[in-house]
């Protein structure tokens, strides 16, 4: 496409400017510190909640949260299978800020991943889903200002990852019969 080339070419062009530039894309498109954070916030939620009520919608919001990203990587998985798309680096000059990864383009996984999270955030804490959404905004913009993805890899990825979570949290009620039970489990171990 066209137009995924010529936006991919205008935010590479970014890299490779600036020392100081080139080491924050670097520190937000690696696949540790962003990962990091947006695991760290939806396990804080966890046990967040000023009150009774508030801790198991927490809860429950974080069980679906686990749903919705396992339910985003098996459509990726499949995705994969079927579709293969080389990223930008293969065929073309690109200012590389990164490693070579060797999985395909389409769709990003970072951004499956970043989405998915904090859009399934978004549907019980405003607030905490807000700041995954900048996260994982961050985070994706990192990777094709870094090389590794065309801006329709992340467009992919946000559809996935904000559709699975949309599901899981909206379209699927028969999972609060099972989150009940496991949530009273983990009280009597004290891990909820």
């Amino acid at each position: 496409m066209g137009w995924d080339w010529s936006l991919f070419r205008l935010a590479n062009d970014l890299a490779g400017k600036s020392a100081v530039l080139d080491t924050i894309i670097r520190l937000f498109m690696n696949d540790y510190g962003c990962t990091t954070m947006l695991v760290l916030l939806v396990f804080g939620l966890w046990f967040s909640g000023h009150t009774e009520a508030e801790r198991e919608r927490n809860q429950r919001g974080v069980l679906s949260t686990v749903a919705a990203l396992a339910m985003a990587n098996l459509v990726v998985k499949a995705i994969n299978l079927v579709y293969w798309r080389w990223r930008p680096f293969t065929y073309h000059e690109v200012t590389l800020l990164f490693y070579h990864p060797s999985d395909s383009s389409f769709p990003s996984n970072a951004a499956t991943v970043g989405f998915c999270l904090a859009a399934s955030v978004l549907f019980f804490n405003r607030k905490a889903g807000l700041a995954l959404l900048v996260i994982a905004s961050l985070f994706s913009l990192s990777r094709v200002i870094g090389g590794v993805h065309y801006p329709t890899d992340i467009l992919g990825g946000l559809v996935i990852g904000s559709l699975a979570a949309w599901i899981a949290n909206r379209r699927a009620p028969w999972l609060n019969k099972i989150w009940t039970p496991i949530i009273r489990r983990m009280r009597r171990l004290v891990l909820a």
